[in-house]
């Protein structure tokens, strides 16, 4: 049972009070960092779509997603992890989802072939629609879309249309490090507070 007071309330409110801040600061570095300077664009930039594509990337940057090699092995694990979410209905549920539109964001033996070329073509090249796949769990097709369209407009990625018709898209490398930066300053915060 949750204490209502003391010590532990205090160092409870003094993470709350840090994530928030961090967040803040998250999204004042986007906004400062963005090639334009839009009122309408920057209000898309402060919305959650950019903190959760801009954690996506920072973390296949993290975990080495560097060949095609190892986007194969990411797909696969993606497809492995949709497979135990239509095992279990009730966590579909919480993350809003229909098993339809779960199974639909697998990898294929027709998506998958052009997911492994475009990243060996280009590193962090990807289709904007096998992005969108990674992402089910988190936002709609047409959500990760838009955010791509924003983030071009920022300047955190480059978009171009493929021979095939399909939109592929890769990071300038801006956006990862924003929010590494945000990570570090909220850990090394936390760690002076003594909360860690």
């Amino acid at each position: 049972m949750l204490e209502w007071n003391g010590d532990e309330l205090a160092l409870d409110i003094s993470l709350l009070e840090q994530v928030r801040a961090a967040r803040i600061n998250f999204s004042d570095r986007v906004c400062a960092a963005s090639a334009s300077k839009d009122d309408k664009h920057l209000a898309q930039l402060r919305s959650e779509p950019t903190y959760l594509m801009a954690e996506f990337l920072y973390s296949m940057k993290v975990f080495g997603i560097n060949t095609a090699e190892d986007i194969e092995r990411f797909a696969d694990l993606h497809n492995d992890y949709v497979v135990s979410l239509t095992r279990d209905p009730a966590k579909l549920q919480r993350l809003g989802l229909s098993q339809d539109r779960a199974l639909a964001s697998m990898f294929t033996a027709d998506t998958k072939p052009r997911l492994i070329q475009n990243w060996a073509d280009k590193s962090g090249a990807i289709d904007q629609s096998n992005l969108a796949r990674f992402l089910v769990a988190v936002m709609s097709s047409e959500t990760c879309r838009k955010t791509l369209i924003d983030f071009e407009t920022a300047g955190f990625m480059q978009r171009k249309r493929s021979p095939y018709g399909t939109m592929v898209v890769w990071s300038t490398g801006m956006i990862e490090e924003i929010f590494g930066e945000m990570l570090r300053d909220l850990r090394l915060s936390l760690q002076q507070l003594k909360i860690l």
